[in-house]
């Protein structure tokens, strides 16, 4: 009985896989097909015209007929292979078993598109770029990206109904069933819907038609039921969890262990070794090595370039300041940089030159939560001042503090030295890269959040940081800015 159970849950686990297989097979090979055949009817539609002595219709004559055949299929190819291997890249690099599918229409764009701009790159180095016709190399793109959008949804229906009818549902069973197993249910059927199940818990404390049995009663489950994952949520208990190691690697199922304070942990971490010990190091942001290079980079030239171009603008607000109101045309304070290091940050003047003797008077009828000081309706703001911040172009000389590396164009907003005085640790999370002149609380309500939004907006920011959300948040800021959205 113990040996047959042992081969039925391998057998399971086999077919369930090869099913998988079969079907993500065949889903690939129809999708390049259909690419292929897209290139072929495109190049007889927009390249064959112009050799009249080539048989329209007879596409393996093309080979020898046509003159330009061979520097087609080399640039087919290399669109193909290059997107092939970006999108496994994309698959394999991420931490996410299971997609939405606007994240594999993501994954599908960006490697269609990284693989047209390198293959155009090679053709330039061949030169024979200007063989091809324009209008068809942009046209297969934008076919390819829609044909994506079908292919990606007829993939998802059919999972679903391959799920629904239970052929590749995968079957899961939690060990523990507190707070953190009952969340991970939750949270699993929430998200996974009827591409698992869950069969049940295993707890030595808690009874109910969920609770199958005992930890004890492991392998009779194993047995007795279709188990393809097992969560493990009480990984301090290390003598228990050593004893249902030893009883699950036998089977041929998936073993997943919560660790200890996950809830507590960065969402940035590695895998390393040292002296033969296995262990999680947390990162505290993905901006490290040739990102920070590569954020630098953007900053001193955008930063530059803006700096040049609007300085007939800096000219003409400067004026008007020093016409509407006594005072400098600029305003000097100091805020808290990166690890906590102070820093001047310039902004034009929008309000009162007595402004800062006048904030203990009106502390009583602050309106921001937390130590963060805002009012809607501050008498200290001048009339130039008022729509200056309505437009944030009083943030406009911080570009001198990007330039010069005090800030960078993205990234946390800068806190005043009594703000951080009463931060928690928590709150220095937001410390630990250079403050921005926009960021995701800019784009996410600016004025209009609370203090404890702006730090998780923040974090969340230092903790997922990429490129494509320094660019998300870049683009959504004009329109933010425009509209004078949640500024005053």
């Amino acid at each position: 009985m113990h040996l047959k159970a042992i081969e039925s849950t391998a057998q399971q686990r086999i077919k369930m896989k090869k099913i998988k297989l079969y079907f993500q097979t065949l889903f690939y090979a129809c999708e390049y097909i259909g690419y292929i055949l897209t290139f072929y009817l495109l190049m007889g539609v927009r390249v064959l015209p112009d050799y009249p002595a080539v048989q329209t219709y007879n596409p393996i004559r093309w080979t020898t007929d046509l003159p330009v055949f061979n520097h087609y299929m080399l640039l087919l190819f290399l669109i193909l292979l290059i997107r092939g291997f970006i999108h496994a890249q994309s698959y394999l690099s991420s931490d996410k078993r299971d997609r939405s599918l606007m994240e594999d229409l993501y994954i599908a764009f960006k490697a269609t598109g990284y693989a047209f701009l390198m293959s155009i790159g090679v053709t330039f180095l061949l030169k024979t770029t200007f063989i091809y016709s324009r209008v068809a190399l942009v046209a297969f793109v934008v076919l390819m990206l829609v044909e994506a959008v079908f292919w990606r949804g007829s993939y998802k229906l059919i999972n679903a109904m391959l799920n629904r009818r239970g052929h590749i549902k995968e079957r899961i069973l939690i060990v523990g069933a507190g707070k953190v197993g009952s969340d991970l249910q939750w949270q699993l059927s929430r998200e996974l819907g009827h591409k698992a199940e869950i069969v049940g818990f295993l707890d030595d404390y808690k009874i109910g038609d969920e609770i199958l049995d005992k930890i004890s009663g492991l392998e009779k489950v194993l047995q007795n039921r279709h188990v393809d994952v097992v969560y493990i949520t009480i990984p301090s208990e290390r003598s228990i969890i050593e004893s249902i190691l030893h009883t699950i690697y036998k089977y041929n199922v998936d073993i997943r262990i919560i660790p200890e304070m996950f809830d507590r942990m960065s969402t940035v971490f590695t895998f390393r070794t040292d002296a033969g010990k296995p262990y999680m190091q947390i990162v505290k942001t993905p901006l490290r090595g040739i990102n920070v290079l590569l954020k630098r980079f953007f900053d001193l030239s955008i930063s530059f370039c803006l700096l040049l171009l609007l300085s007939p603008l800096f000219l003409a607000l400067g004026l008007w300041i020093k016409l509407d109101s006594k005072g400098a045309v600029f305003f000097k304070q100091t805020r808290v940089g990166k690890n906590g290091v102070p820093f001047q940050m310039i902004k034009f003047r929008s309000m009162r030159a007595d402004a800062e003797a006048m904030k203990e008077a009106l502390a009583k009828i602050n309106e921001a939560e937390g130590p963060a000081f805002k009012l809607r309706q501050d008498p200290r703001v001048t009339r130039s001042g008022r729509f200056l911040r309505k437009y944030s172009l009083d943030e406009l000389p911080q570009l001198w503090n990007v330039f010069a590396g005090r800030m960078s164009l993205i990234g946390p907003r800068p806190p005043l030295p009594d703000e951080v005085a009463q931060y928690t640790n928590y709150h220095w999370r937001r410390m630990d890269v250079l403050p921005g002149m926009t960021g995701l609380w800019q784009v996410s309500g600016r004025s209009d959040l609370n203090f404890d939004d702006w730090i998780d907006l923040d974090i969340h920011y230092i903790e997922r940081w990429s490129l494509s959300l320094e660019m998300k948040i870049l683009l959504k800021t004009i329109p933010v800015v425009v509209k004078g959205t949640g500024a005053y």
